[in-house]
């Protein structure tokens, strides 16, 4: 997806053509691409289309929900196409007959997506098909404790200012998002409460958008964004999720790279994230209990995404002795069943230090063991990953 830049300049909204007849879709697109800022939605129904473009202006995207592609077989659609020109034509439709996909191809459509629609791919289609632009797809990093204390957020915070120390501009296109609004231990970690009062805008959800955004992001010296609110209460909030939901639709409009921590409990997001998370850290501790629980988050996952995502399986707090760990990592990859399992040395020293002086254990001694094996894990996993 696109990433613009992260200070907000007053812009004229590009028009964005709806077609529908579906309710629902029509409120979820409009709400989605309003919350950015910069579009303008236009909705008519999905008959509207063969009318032709309208006379007084011209829209910049036309997104065409077809449904069951009845639509397709009305003669002269191709000809009505036609009387767009160049303008982008997304569609979106469920499972379509070889006939009905002949015709959207003869109809020169810009791209398609399915029902139901996956907010994320929306907005990539959108951003990308929108003239003037370059389309980049963001790319979303999620790191998950298999327990408690695992050590999820101190490698979600990590990662994070990794990816942004390269440049001024790869930390203005870097965001964390800390999900655990129970604790906000992201911004905890690092002295940093966000004094905003969410409550408005959890209870009217569609008033977040990119210039509120800014206003209640906090910043770290490099350049790195992050969210991180502490209101234990939202995920029980009627209108919680929608919160949620459209945090995450922004910064992946906004951000190149986001950083998600994600607790490891059972949220209506919980799913979501992981579905469209592209990579994925599991976090566990080298006991019983934490390996348990960790090979049973790895099979939901792969039960949830088959192969499609790349899964990092991170034994945290590893002893380096000969005595005194329990677990080989021979043991681990057939728990596991996977290989390249990764491990991160202990060292209380050092992550003390670093949370009480609220840096970064980068920071307090980059040489350390653990910061090395860190930085040779997400050279790995991040950087190479992303050159392919």
């Amino acid at each position: 997806m696109n990433a613009i830049n992260t200070k907000v300049l007053p812009t004229k909204r590009k028009q964005v053509a709806l077609f529908s007849s579906d309710a629902n879709f029509k409120r979820d697109v409009a709400t989605r691409l309003d919350a950015l800022a910069i579009y303008d939605v236009r909705i008519s129904e999905t008959g509207d289309f063969l009318k032709g473009p309208p006379a007084d202006t011209r829209p910049g995207i036309v997104i065409l929900d077809l449904g069951n592609g009845e639509l397709l077989g009305r003669p002269g659609i191709v000809e009505v196409r036609a009387l767009w020109a160049t303008v982008p034509l997304i569609a979106v439709s469920d499972e379509l007959s070889s006939e009905q996909t002949r015709v959207l191809v003869r109809m020169n459509a810009s791209d398609w997506l399915h029902k139901p629609l996956d907010g994320k791919e929306l907005l990539n289609a959108v951003t990308f098909h929108d003239t003037g632009n370059q389309g980049t797809k963001s790319r979303i990093i999620t790191f998950i404790s298999a327990s408690g204390g695992a050590g999820a957020t101190t490698l979600a915070l990590s990662a994070a200012e990794f990816l942004s120390s390269k440049s001024k501009e790869r930390a203005a296109s870097t965001c964390l998002v800390d999900l655990d609004f129970q604790s906000a231990n992201c911004g905890a970690y690092l002295n940093q409460f966000n004094q905003f009062d969410l409550g408005g805008i959890i209870g009217q959800p569609e008033r977040l958008d990119v210039e509120l955004m800014d206003v209640i992001k906090l910043s770290r010296p490099s350049g790195l964004t992050l969210y991180s609110f502490e209101r234990p209460q939202l995920p029980f909030e009627p209108q919680g999720s929608d919160f949620v939901f459209r945090l995450l639709d922004l910064v992946a409009y906004r951000f190149d790279d986001i950083i998600i921590d994600l607790p490891n409990i059972e949220t209506p997001w919980h799913n979501s994230v992981l579905s469209t998370s592209d990579e994925i850290f599991i976090v566990f501790e080298l006991n019983v209990a934490s390996l348990r629980q960790g090979k049973r988050l790895y099979k939901k996952i792969r039960e949830l995404r088959g192969s499609a995502v790349s899964i990092t399986l991170v034994a945290n707090k590893h002893k380096r002795k000969w005595f005194g760990n329990h677990f080989s990592r021979s043991e681990l990859e057939k728990i596991f069943k996977a290989p390249h399992i990764k491990s991160v040395a202990l060292d209380n020293a050092l992550l003390t230090d670093a949370l009480n002086r609220a840096i970064l254990p980068a920071e307090v001694d980059g040489r350390a063991r653990f910061n090395k094996d860190l930085k040779r894990m997400f050279k790995e996993r991040l950087d190479d990953a992303a050159a392919k």
